[in-house]
């Protein structure tokens, strides 16, 4: 064996294996998002107060992504539906297709497409006496549990009381990301619950792609050519799982949607309960 011949491979290759080093160490440290530069953030929240947008929360700097997810809406039997509101002892109506009512004396719940609960009571009699927004949100969750619906995915993420009424939003979470869209919103007073609305997802599967979002810094000045969240303070950005069916295959008829794919989008929050969502398509 030529020793020096091979010497002058070995050391010719372990150059070029640092010149590849060096390479990849550049492009790496090239790759630095400058939306997330401190005169970037700074130069975003003065734009947005300069259209009446206040923050009063910390802008994300991290560039986190997530993979996209198959999800599907919970689905429900009006049977079913009767026998956890009503001990099955409620009048199943059949008022069109799609359009189902469940009657039992001041309280009824309505099943629209299979996947749209709204339940609500006309009761006049009060059985509680509620000082505190902790009591209400134990009345409420209280409520869901007696009706065989599971806490363990949701997350309070609004409550206001207007003129003796709680309303009360809640949202699922999905690996501690909010799944979106979706809501289990109750209205309830001294009366009980007066109001529920609900219509949840549930995850079939997860993807094997990471799918890119821009950062949220970039992506908040989206946020000044809309002229509803004008005079808004916000109050949580996060990034979330995002299901939107106009975005999807269901354009012609968004509420014949069933199954289809999430997108990472970031989900902005005000005070006042509005929510956007911004993402990259």
């Amino acid at each position: 064996m030529d020793w020096s011949k091979a010497k002058t491979i070995l050391i010719v290759a372990l150059i070029v294996t640092n010149v590849l080093l060096g390479y990849v160490l550049f492009v790496d440290s090239s790759r630095v998002d400058a939306t997330l530069d401190k005169n970037f953030i700074k130069e975003t929240t003065r734009l947005l107060n300069e259209r009446d947008i206040k923050l009063s929360t910390d802008i994300p700097i991290t560039n986190e992504n997530l993979y996209g997810l198959t999800v599907e809406y919970e689905t429900y039997e009006s049977q079913t539906l009767n026998d956890n509101f009503f001990n099955g002892k409620g009048s199943i109506n059949l008022k069109s297709e799609g359009l189902q009512d469940i009657e039992y004396g001041d309280e009824i719940v309505t099943l629209v497409n299979d996947k749209l609960i709204i339940y609500e009571s006309k009761s006049k009699d009060e059985f509680y006496n509620i000082q505190t927004d902790e009591q209400a949100i134990e009345i409420a969750t209280s409520f869901l549990k007696e009706k065989g619906i599971p806490l363990s995915d949701m997350n309070l993420i609004f409550l206001k009381k207007v003129k003796g009424v709680y309303n009360l939003e809640f949202t699922k979470i999905h690996e501690e990301h909010y799944l979106e869209s979706t809501f289990t919103n109750i209205k309830l007073d001294n009366k009980g619950v007066i109001k529920l609305e609900r219509t949840w997802l549930d995850v079939i599967d997860t993807g094997e792609k990471i799918i890119e979002v821009s950062s949220a810094p970039k992506s908040l000045l989206a946020l000044l050519s809309m002229e509803e969240v004008r005079g808004k303070t916000i109050k949580d950005i996060s990034l979330c799982y995002y299901f939107n069916p106009e975005k999807h295959e269901y354009l012609e008829d968004p509420n014949e949607a069933q199954r289809g794919r999430t997108i990472p989008a970031w989900r902005i929050q005000f005070e006042d309960g509005y929510k956007v969502f911004i993402d990259n398509y």
